[in-house]
């Protein structure tokens, strides 16, 4: 959401305001194979070492880094790094020292037959180089219900025929990797971990790593009492404000990471469409600055689309974003619950309909959310809170969903009118309690 004027339930003598709502237990095993496939000879760079020698060696070296990880041995993790490399030594350093804090599952690496294309070796490299695609399988025990894999590289230099670790990156210094990275491939960072919570914080955000993670153990006890089902209770929160970091992120609600408060974001086995390992969560330093109930109420908002999962999936947007804000904000008493400013002014002018889901977090998003809002909790002060869970059973359907050329149908089927009945009585809700 992009950041905005809130307005506060009318009372004598208090405004308030505050940044925009948006937001296996195995024993480590980190081997890897070793060498490759038989293959003919083939140079590699200008070296005369065959591409299954090459292969195998590079295997070696990895797995032994993967030991390392599990043994938590700095020295043998850079033993086959080039030490001449000031840049590269610093990297790995911080890489090892961010791995050997989280509760690794899994931690392994496959040296594939494939190459990076393009890349272009590096004078000091070496002449004799080999560049190839490494998966990386990683597992967060108790986060990740899956192994997440993800392709990254590698440069190896071979000289006499001995490979050693030379690069980690592009000569250009991009990094080599496929797929969203985290964290702790980009920056250090200082990990908290306490029952079903798993904060990522960086140097600048490490001072607040309490203050969150009371926030989220909050929120998970506040929708275990609010919601009709069970879920693993459990999540992996990042809270940073490295640009790096946040640069990485992709599909951002609106396109600007910077207007958010927080966000939640699937993190797929192998790529898209594969099998969702965990949903994790954003939670941007505005929003803890903003203190409570602000930062409780962004918290449980978040957390509610990791809790409800894929029950809402095919539902129209409102539907998910609105259950959310109501979770999110059920816990603040009533007369501490803000909306924006543009919400109530949208209210008493604007003839209203609920929000299309194609242009939910357009420059109306705030309008949006605040009417999506006020849809559940007039629903709930209605009609009872079990009704709003009825209703989004029956916009999931089964998993087919509901366009939203259809949700008239199901609306009248839940609540006896239609979506412009149920945005007119939402609209009517905020100027009754804001206005």
């Amino acid at each position: 959401m992009t950041a905005a004027a809130w307005t506060d339930i009318p009372r004598p003598g208090r405004l308030r305001s505050a940044a925009v709502a948006a937001v296996l237990a195995l024993l480590v095993t980190l081997a890897g194979c070793g060498g490759g496939d038989d293959q003919a000879d083939q140079p590699v760079g200008s070296s005369r070492i065959s591409s299954a020698d090459a292969q195998a060696q590079e295997q070696r070296i990895l797995a032994q880094r993967a030991r390392a990880v599990r043994d938590h041995d700095l020295g043998l993790f850079l033993r086959r790094v080039d030490h001449k490399d000031a840049a590269l030594m610093a990297r790995q350093r911080r890489y090892f020292r961010n791995l050997v804090q989280l509760p690794l599952a899994r931690f392994s690496y496959q040296v594939t037959s494939g190459q990076w294309d393009g890349v272009k070796p590096a004078p000091s490299w070496g002449q004799d180089v080999h560049v190839p695609q490494v998966q990386l399988t990683m597992q967060l025990r108790d986060f990740d219900a899956v192994p997440v894999q993800r392709t990254v590289g590698f440069a190896f230099s071979f000289k006499d025929g001995r490979a050693t670790l030379v690069a980690d990156r592009t000569a250009t210094g991009k990094q080599l990797f496929r797929g969203n990275p985290a964290p702790w491939d980009l920056t250090a960072i200082n990990v908290r971990e306490e029952p079903g919570v798993l904060g990522i914080f960086d140097r600048e955000t490490s001072g607040s790593a309490a203050t969150v993670m009371a926030a989220v153990r909050d929120g998970i006890d506040q929708l275990d009492r609010a919601l009709p089902f069970s879920w693993s209770g459990r999540v992996v929160v990042y809270s940073v404000e490295d640009p790096r970091v946040l640069k990485s992120f992709r599909d951002v609600p609106g396109g600007a990471i910077d207007h958010l408060g927080a966000m939640t974001f699937p993190t797929y086995a192998d790529g898209e469409r594969s099998q969702v390992a965990s949903t994790r969560m954003l939670l941007m330093p505005s929003s803890v600055r903003a203190g409570q109930p602000f930062l409780g109420r962004i918290t449980r908002h978040e957390l509610s689309h990791v809790a409800i999962g894929v029950r809402d999936d095919g539902a129209p947007t409102w539907v998910s974003e609105g259950i959310a804000e109501y979770l999110g904000a059920r816990e603040v008493p009533l007369r501490e619950r803000i909306i924006p400013t543009s919400a109530l002014q949208r209210a008493r002018t604007v003839d209203a309909t609920m929000p299309v889901s194609k242009g939910f977090n357009d420059s109306d998003q705030e309008w949006h959310y605040a009417l999506s809002w006020m849809a559940f909790d007039y629903i709930a002060d209605t009609f009872g809170e079990a009704r709003l869970w009825e209703l989004i059973d029956a916009m999931h359907n089964g998993g087919q969903g509901t366009a939203d050329v259809d949700q008239d149908r199901v609306l009248d089927q839940v609540l006896g009118f239609d979506s412009h009945e149920l945005a007119r009585r939402a609209a009517a809700r905020i100027r009754n309690i804001y206005g």
